[in-house]
């Protein structure tokens, strides 16, 4: 999970790094270029730039935010799960153990002795 989150982030910070460098340098040469021998107008050109801008931007940021689990995470994650279970069910075991075995379980089982003995004890 580590290596994929550090993976994201390093997707991230190249994407702010490429948006950086391109709002610094690439943007007065893109629309020089569009203006000059594209034959672009002054707002044709602008609209090119931030449409190439925007575009790289956004397939950065996608590749940033990918999330696949590599498969030491897929096991990883399903023996925490197998763990887990089988923790709650030895609890769910010692719960009960404990209400038997304990003072509630031992006066319950001499109630209902008392019962039985009763019911098929002599009759006085």
């Amino acid at each position: 999970m580590a290596i994929r989150i550090g993976r994201q982030v390093a997707f991230l910070v190249i994407a702010a790094i490429f948006g950086l460098l391109a709002v610094l340098s690439g943007h007065a040469l893109l629309w020089a270029f569009a203006y000059q021998t594209l034959g672009f107008s002054v707002l044709g050109a602008a609209i090119l730039v931030f449409a190439i801008d925007a575009a790289v931007a956004v397939l950065f940021l996608l590749l940033g935010r990918r999330s696949i689990m590599t498969p030491e995470e897929i096991r990883a994650r399903f023996e925490r799960d197998h763990a887990i279970n089988d923790l709650r069910q030895a609890m769910a075991l010692t719960a009960i153990t404990s209400a038997i075995a304990g003072p509630v379980g031992r006066q319950a089982g001499r109630a209902i002795w008392q019962v039985v003995r009763s019911a098929f004890g002599r009759k006085g």
